[in-house]
């Protein structure tokens, strides 16, 4: 049977590529979207910090004596490092020369991506950086959430499941230790622990409208003796030999203090290729990590 001319054999067809990318990757930023900002001066960024501390037995004094003086509390000084992030881009004159699908100028897509890399980069490094002061010819590193958090820190049995009463402990610890006001209002979390939070049996957990903010539509709360604290999951709570940490923190005092806010610096041809770069210098204010608290070794799957 004689078929013709048949597709097999058309070296002329031309090929069937959608003008199309597909791009789901994970990349939102909450800590960077949320916490305010602020300005750094130095590669040593410095705050003040205070506290009182509630007596737990009163004396009363003598008729007509003088009082008796003692130290005073005076402010102290907390601290931190800037970091810096950089994420490069080089694309070559015959990749932007040849006719590519989708993504237009390969310059410009690519261009385009690094700035979403370095978000990640950032977010990641506010909530886990370790502070390293840096050498000539080593990083500096600041301190993150996780690192700064040391004053109100549980350590549960590795595999504990996270409960209504565990979170509840956390607003009982939060109160002991700070004025109401400054209770923490968000938990951070995975999301199976949010699930887990989602499900539990008492009337406390509600969904409120947030048609007005920036990150979701929906935003799950907890209702505790206490106060109300927004619950909220996020990718880069690190899992640890299979356990978790959950963080309470109180979300007006963290700012992400800026030397440079995110810029593209176009580098100098060395060869046949564009080259530039997005660069931050930047670091976290934690304006009083004693109002935030965290509790790890939970089981990964809440």
């Amino acid at each position: 049977m004689t078929w013709g001319l048949i597709t097999y054999q058309d070296a002329s067809r031309r090929e069937d590529l959608l003008d199309v990318l597909a791009d789901v990757s994970p990349d939102e930023t909450p800590l960077l979207t949320l916490f305010g900002t602020s300005t750094a001066r130095g590669t040593l960024h410095e705050w003040l910090t205070y506290a009182i501390t509630r007596p737990t037995t009163v004396s009363s004094s003598i008729e007509g004596a003088d009082p008796t003086f003692g130290d005073l509390t005076a402010p102290s000084r907390a601290t931190n490092i800037t970091h810096i992030i950089q994420e490069p881009v080089q694309v070559s004159r015959t990749e932007r020369r040849v006719n590519v699908a989708s993504v237009g100028d390969p310059w410009a897509f690519q261009k385009a991506d690094a700035l979403r890399r370095l978000k990640l980069k950032m977010e990641f490094a506010i909530l886990n950086s370790t502070r390293a002061s840096g050498s000539s010819g080593v990083e500096r590193q600041m301190t993150g959430v996780d690192a700064f958090i040391t004053s109100v820190v549980t350590a549960r049995a590795s595999g504990t499941s996270f409960s209504e009463q565990e979170l509840n402990d956390m607003t009982a610890d939060a109160y002991s230790t700070v004025s109401a006001d400054k209770i923490f209002d968000m938990v951070l979390c995975t999301v199976k622990i949010k699930q887990a939070i989602a499900g539990f049996s008492g009337n406390s957990t509600r969904y409120i409208d947030a048609s007005e903010r920036r990150l979701v539509k929906d935003v799950l709360v907890y209702d505790s003796a206490v106060g109300s604290h927004r619950i909220m999951h996020h990718r880069d709570v690190l899992n640890t030999a299979g356990t978790v940490t959950v963080y309470g923190l109180r979300e007006e005092l963290h700012k992400v203090a800026y030397l440079d806010k995110p810029m593209f610096e176009q580098l100098g041809k060395t060869g046949d290729a564009d080259k530039g770069m997005w660069v931050t210098e930047f670091t976290l204010e934690e304006l009083n990590q004693a109002a935030d608290l965290k509790r790890t070794g939970y089981n990964q799957n809440g």
